[in-house]
């Protein structure tokens, strides 16, 4: 096999080389494509780029766009009627249960991600919970509603992890950054599109079904007719890949070379787990970054409309004013991942993003109800801190090696999204309403600690690198390509971390 430069040579021992497989990949495959010895020319590899793109991006953006929708319709049927059938905090407890789900599937989730053929597990949890989203239509009362919120949280616990790992296959560390916050930014476009559809819905009169249950069968069909497509369609790595010709193949492995990251291995390795949690440094500070933010996402996500409706807009309007939110989500991903893509400095612009939005709660602590146009700007600036989500979900793709480390660390990443999207819905209680005092104040704290810790996980990879770089080490004999070869970033001393 042929070494690269001395810049990515991972240490290598005996012991690590007796640990690695390729995995569920045919044996001889990588060999038979890493030394195909047909290169592509420059304008043959140009294209090979936006094939990739082309094929793949679009299903990533749709599913990420249908997770984030699909589980935010609750949000819109708020004002369409459905909690007509519910009283007191059931419709916050409705907001928290699906977390409640989310958070028991999600080590079951990153279990499968790594045992399962990735993009077909991703497919088949898309078309099952498109299935539960149909079934919210004969849910009208609380607890059928529970049931079908919590499984609704069960089948999308696997889509962020599925998409962290497939990305990181194709794509290096800077591209992953602006693929990353381009499928992320598709929580902006859902709730555009949110909006518009359920405002749209609204104007549909049966004597037979609700408006809301109308939105929801038509949102779970369009669901289930992706999920089936990304069963047949994505591939499960750029080895089996089928769209791409063996030339193209061994091209689009030596471009995340680099990464030094690995591609995939269905051995569950118990001790990168254990490095996770009781050496890797940055593990809590980042899990706590997540739940301090997704707090927010959870208090935008289920009661947005209801924060506006109390400004004195009918239920029209006050789906129909909820665009701008998205518009701020989207602008804030693009900025945020396309900066991380071009000049890194990921902790900090981690910790810029969420200056607007306790800017926003501010405006909606401090303004009185005669100044709706200030406390509107102060609801869509919150939708700026949940871009964080995407930094750190790249965070874990560029800093993270060893297949198992990055399956285990995608999935403690959505156990802190899936409790900081339990704490949101339950700050707004119904006896504080309709200022919600305590939950704005709430917060504004929370927001600034997220601050401090980015600027903490900075000061450690800086430190971490330095102590690298003072003690690096020449491995030239018993070397191994560190694509092939499933080593975490702490075993590889010529790692180095992006911050």
């Amino acid at each position: 096999m042929e070494k690269t430069s001395d810049k990515v040579k991972p240490v290598v021992t005996e012991e690590l080389i007796d640990n690695f497989k390729i995995g569920d990949v045919e044996e001889g495959a990588l060999e038979t494509v890493s030394s195909h010895q047909q290169s592509l020319t420059p304008e043959e590899v140009k294209r090979l780029r936006w094939k990739i793109d082309f094929r793949i991006m679009p299903f990533f953006m749709m599913i990420y766009f249908l997770q984030y929708l699909d589980k935010t319709l609750l949000n819109y049927a708020a004002v369409m009627g459905i909690r007509t059938h519910l009283r007191g905090n059931q419709f916050s407890d409705l907001g928290t249960i699906f977390y409640v789900g989310y958070l028991a599937a999600e080590p079951l989730s990153g279990y499968l991600i790594q045992k399962l053929p990735v993009s077909k597990f991703l497919g088949l949890n898309v078309t099952l919970w498109g299935m539960i989203v149909c079934f919210h239509a004969a849910s009208t009362n609380y607890a059928g509603l529970m049931v079908v919120r919590t499984l609704l949280g069960v089948f999308e616990a696997s889509v962020a992890g599925c998409l962290i790992i497939i990305t990181g296959m194709w794509w290096t560390k800077p591209e992953q950054s602006r693929r990353t916050g381009l499928w992320y930014m598709q929580i902006g476009t859902g709730q555009i599109l949110g909006a518009l559809l359920s405002f749209g819905f609204q104007h549909v009169e049966s004597a037979r079904i609700a408006s809301w249950q109308i939105l929801f069968i038509f949102m779970g069909c369009l669901t289930v007719i992706v999920g089936i497509a990304t069963i047949i369609f994505v591939p499960d790595s750029p080895l089996t890949c089928r769209f791409l010709s063996e030339a193209e193949r061994s091209e689009a492995l030596d471009h995340i070379k680099g990464n030094q990251t690995g591609l995939q291995n269905s051995t569950v390795k118990l001790y990168q787990v254990k490095e996770l949690l009781m050496k890797d440094k940055q593990t809590w500070i980042l899990f706590f970054i997540t739940v301090l933010t997704m707090i927010t996402n959870g208090a935008v996500s289920n009661f947005s409309s209801i924060i506006i409706a109390t400004f004195g807009f009918d239920n029209r309007k006050a789906t129909i004013i909820q665009m701008p939110s998205g518009a701020v989500s989207i602008i804030a991903t693009i900025v945020c991942s396309y900066l991380a893509g071009y000049i890194g400095q990921r902790s900090y612009i981690m910790g810029a993003v969420c200056v607007p939005s306790i800017l926003g709660a501010i405006l909606l602590l401090a303004l009185d109800n005669n100044r709706r146009v200030g406390r509107l700007f102060g609801v869509y600036l919150l939708n700026s801190a949940p871009a964080i989500l995407p930094m750190i979900y790249n965070w874990n793709a560029v800093n993270t090696s060893g297949h198992t480390k990055r399956v285990a660390r995608n999935a403690l990443t959505m156990v802190g999204f899936c409790i900081g999207n339990l704490i949101g819905p339950q700050m707004f209680r119904v006896r504080d309403a309709p200022n919600y005092t305590p939950a704005k104040v709430a917060l504004i704290v929370q927001l600034g600690i997220a601050i401090i810790l980015c600027l903490v996980l900075r000061y450690i990879v800086i430190r971490e690198n330095k102590a690298r770089d003072s003690r690096q080490i020449d491995n030239a004999d018993g070397y191994r390509d560190a694509l092939h070869l499933d080593i975490t970033d702490i075993e590889n001393e010529n790692y180095r971390y992006e911050y």
